[in-house]
């Protein structure tokens, strides 16, 4: 069966891809920017490279341009893909000779109806090269793109960090496997040490506890006690005064 490489920056988009081609039967490889692509192209070895023309560096006309440059990928198909709302500029996909074009979101019957014929183109390209003449093939220069300077794939920062990101997802499965034997060779060696085996540092000793600083001494103080006299008048009850008051003194008239 064809194999199919989308290129693709949005993970809605390409999971849409997958899952349609996917159930048609075609193998799917998604990678979410050019260098990825262009890096995957020799193994994944795609039929058809279904690349958007809307993504953050190299863009899908770039990388349509490389392939119909390439003497070894001139049997890839080429489809170039863009948003409902982005700008696809049809006269640089004539120029970089893109073989389709598609809209997004992928419909299903659009997208199969668009790779079925070039998959099979790219199938019957594929085997015709491997003829007696595909070294002669191999080997003819490809001519340049009209009205353009040739595609040149720059060695930068984000392609190599692309090539790492591949390298490593492929040896990674291995990496936890010689991860996981050494913990568990670790592990069982130290189950098999004897029990009297003495750690080189020695444990340590909890610190005995200070004893409190005495507290100052504190001066007594001696209770005050208030003493109110009472006084209590004879002619008074229970220290209350019921006496009347004495009649004013009389002082004598002129008369007398």
């Amino acid at each position: 069966m064809s194999r199919i490489l989308l290129v693709d920056d949005s993970p809605h988009a390409q999971r849409m891809g997958e899952r349609i081609l996917t159930d048609e039967g075609y193998e799917v490889v998604t990678v979410s920017n050019a260098d990825s692509a262009l890096i995957r192209l020799d193994d994944v070895d795609p039929d058809v490279v279904v690349a958007d023309t809307v993504m953050p560096g190299r863009t899908g006309y770039e990388i349509c341009q490389y392939l119909k440059m390439s003497p070894r990928h001139k049997h890839v198909r080429v489809i170039l893909t863009a948003g409902v709302l982005e700008i696809f500029d049809a006269e640089r996909a004539a120029r970089v000779e893109a073989d389709g074009a598609l809209k997004k979101p992928f419909e299903a019957s659009a997208l199969l109806s668009a790779i079925k014929p070039l998959a099979e183109a790219a199938a019957h390209d594929r085997a015709a090269s491997a003829g007696p003449n595909a070294a002669a093939t191999g080997a003819a220069a490809a001519p340049a793109p009209p009205g353009g300077v040739p595609f040149i794939a720059v060695v930068d920062a984000g392609l190599i960090r692309a090539a790492v990101t591949v390298a490593l997802d492929a040896s990674m499965e291995q990496m936890v496997e010689q991860i996981t034997r050494r913990v568990l060779a670790n592990l069982h060696t130290r189950s098999t040490e004897p029990r009297n085996f003495q750690p080189d540092i020695a444990p340590l000793q909890p610190e005995a506890p200070k004893p409190a600083a005495p507290l100052p001494p504190v001066n007594p103080i001696e209770p005050v006690r208030r003493v109110t006299p009472l006084r209590i008048r004879s002619g008074s009850i229970l220290g209350l005064d019921i006496s009347r008051p004495d009649p004013p003194p009389e002082f004598p008239s002129d008369s007398e």
